[in-house]
């Protein structure tokens, strides 16, 4: 597999694949299983229990992965030629999409009838399907289809901009979206300018396509990885002292889009880009790659039904000993059910 060493020009087109690019996905996909094992004990022990503490120290380590999918579709979309039609674009991209979408909204729509005891009609499970309230980690999948929308259009700007527009754009992204909303959580009030005129999601959709095409110095890793490091202490200290001081979990600190979450996520993008003359292609890992969208949209289910039939969970034992075992199982099992899927015909559709 050819490397890519170039950096990209404005109008032009990544056509070569980034092999860093895979390794960032893959372990972005392994943190968000973690993420996902630690927050049932983040979501129901004290503060002042041990669980909960090793559970936050984890977690706060691991928020970054979220930010690093969107930042790697923009790398990977926003880059390319604008001049394909928004038509092309978006029946090449969505029907990958969608498809998945609909049919695991439905498996887990089975899932909370046969195991929750719920039941819908026909026209709950369209409004459940259409408000994104079927399942808790299916947002992402609604985030990305909004992404894939604007993406045509995002694409002309990212191209003909020069860049310190595209520094400006970004500079204002970072304040609406990340100081901001400190105003009204440690000030009490709200300033008139809305923090939701830039969308956060899309500043990290659009922050992968900057860092392609004008990729930061090596020099800028040492300043990064101390901002990182505070990030990580603000995230594990913050967040334990917002909910010790509310009484219950305040995720504030553990939204993407928190500064402490933005230079955490801007430092490992750019140390994988330093590191691409390292990261040599590897067919397991670009394997991987390939199958994170399906080892996402699975592993609640694994995680679930390894607890249900085996007692595998996170407190199994000793937190110490359960959040590896099973944050490991389930990827592991996540993966395996999805090659095998993705090497059936017709079936591969749902998890491509």
């Amino acid at each position: 597999m050819c490397r890519e060493k170039r950096v990209l020009q404005r109008g032009g087109a990544m056509n070569e694949r980034y092999d860093y690019m895979d390794w960032l996905r893959v372990f972005s996909i392994v943190a968000v299983v973690g993420v996902h094992v630690v927050s049932k004990i983040i979501n129901s022990a004290a503060t002042d229990e041990w669980a909960w503490q090793f559970a936050n120290v984890i977690d706060s380590g691991l928020r970054w992965c979220v930010p690093i999918f969107f930042m790697l579709s923009g790398a990977l979309l926003l880059t390319r030629h604008p001049d394909e039609p928004v038509g092309d674009f978006l029946k090449k991209r969505l029907s990958k999409l969608l498809i998945p979408l609909v049919v695991w909204s439905g498996f887990y729509m089975v899932y909370n009838v046969m195991e929750l005891g719920k039941s819908y009609t026909a026209w709950e499970m369209v409004k459940l399907f259409l408000t994104d309230d079927v399942y808790y980690h299916l947002w992402f999948m609604y985030t990305i289809l909004g992404l894939y929308l604007m993406a045509p259009f995002l694409r002309i700007l990212v191209h003909y901009m020069s860049k310190a527009a595209f520094q400006w754009l970004l500079g204002f992204w970072l304040l609406f979206s990340a100081i901001l909303p400190f105003f009204p959580k440690y000030l009490g009030f709200e300033l008139a300018v809305p923090a939701g005129l830039f969308s956060p999601y899309i500043g990290y959709f659009m922050l992968g396509a900057y860092l392609v095409m004008y990729p930061l110095a090596k020099k800028h890793l040492v300043w990064l990885g101390a901002a990182a490091v505070l990030g990580y202490i603000a995230t594990i200290w913050g967040t334990a002292a917002l909910t010790n001081q509310a009484g219950e979990l305040d995720e504030f600190y553990y939204e993407h889009y928190r500064p402490n979450a933005f230079f955490i996520s801007l430092f490992l993008f750019v140390l994988f880009q330093k590191l691409s003359d390292r990261l040599n292609p590897n067919p397991i890992i670009t394997r991987i790659s390939m199958a994170t969208l399906g080892i996402y949209v699975i592993h609640p289910l694994i995680q679930l039904y390894l607890n249900k039939f085996f007692g595998i969970n996170e407190t199994m034992i000793h937190p110490a000993f359960g959040i590896p075992v099973s944050w490991m199982l389930i990827f592991l099992i996540s993966l395996g059910i999805i090659l095998v899927l993705q090497k059936i015909p017709v079936i591969k559709n749902i998890v491509p």
